[in-house]
């Protein structure tokens, strides 16, 4: 079982809205891709709120993993598109999802060990839910793999809240941005591999996934240097929201079924790219995981 706590809310776009969140992009795709997750969230008593529920139950999620505040809306983002897809974003605050009630999650973990817990930075932007994940994190078992999507959006993180889940990672993912964001005391030139070398020594990182846009990526691990990633596969570009949640979900599909690196990094890449080919995070076309599934199997 993948265990994914986090934000799901409705990324608000000029002239549209799409459901969102990284954690919840994450899940979905594993979740079409066959691999049993359980989505931990809190949504609103509200239109959006209802709109997330009723989505989730059509697509087989647990609904009693999503909690409904009285309190607090769902969760929004404002998003202004740039060029070459790229976007900035403007996250509501005091949300829905920001307030996560830790007794259901608790009683789940009291009766089965997840083969991976994913968790994220935005999510921890509350001391309520910091001291959540944060718990999760120390009471897991040394069999469950811990997966940190690290998203540093301002205003949502903290110096506390970073170094806490870089100590709680064995699998860090991050952009080039929020890798040098992370080289405090590293020399200003260092190169990639220097850094992450560096966090990895410090926090006890097992691997670290550095995605480069365009440019591929690269991992690192403790057991056997790094690996470069092949370019990701030319599509024409529709826009690059949930490119990265994609490429992360495809990632942890190939490790949890033990495949190579050398063919998880092209597969990963081909996934993220295929969802920049598309608007949106989310792909609906049933087809496609099909293919991606044979893929995993090979």
């Amino acid at each position: 079982m993948i265990l994914v706590t986090g934000e799901i809310l409705f990324d608000v776009f000029p002239d549209s809205r799409r459901m969102g969140g990284a954690p919840f992009n994450f899940a979905y795709h594993l979740k079409q891709l066959g691999f049993p997750v359980r989505f931990i969230s809190r949504v609103g008593n509200d239109d959006l709120g209802n709109e997330i529920l009723t989505f989730l139950n059509t697509h087989g999620f647990n609904p009693q993993d999503i909690q409904i505040d009285e309190a607090h809306p769902t969760g929004t983002v404002r998003i202004d598109v740039q060029s070459k897809g790229e976007h900035t974003f403007t996250i509501a605050k005091d949300m829905a999802y920001d307030y996560i009630d830790a007794a259901p999650i608790y009683q789940l973990l009291s009766g089965t060990t997840p083969d991976l817990i994913y968790f994220g930075t935005l999510i921890q932007r509350t001391q309520n839910n910091f001291d959540l994940l944060q718990k999760i994190l120390h009471k897991k078992s040394s069999e469950t793999i811990s997966f940190c999507d690290i998203n540093l959006r301002p205003d949502c993180h903290t110096r506390q809240t970073i170094t806490a889940s870089l100590h709680g990672a064995d699998i860090l993912k991050l952009n080039t941005d929020e890798l040098q964001s992370l080289a405090l005391g590293t020399d200003a030139q260092a190169s990639h591999e220097m850094i992450a070398a560096q966090l990895m020594k410090t926090h006890g990182i097992k691997t670290i996934i550095l995605t480069m846009a365009e440019r591929g990526s690269q991992w690192f691990t403790l057991d056997s240097g790094h690996h470069i990633g092949s370019s990701a596969v030319s599509l024409d570009i529709a826009d690059t929201v949930g490119a990265g949640d994609a490429y992360a979900a495809m990632s942890v599909a190939g490790i949890l079924k033990n495949m190579p690196l050398e063919k998880i990094i092209p597969l990963a890449a081909e996934f993220a790219s295929h969802v920049c080919g598309i608007h949106g995070a989310l792909i609906q076309d049933a087809a496609v995981y099909q293919t991606f599934k044979k893929k995993l199997e090979r």
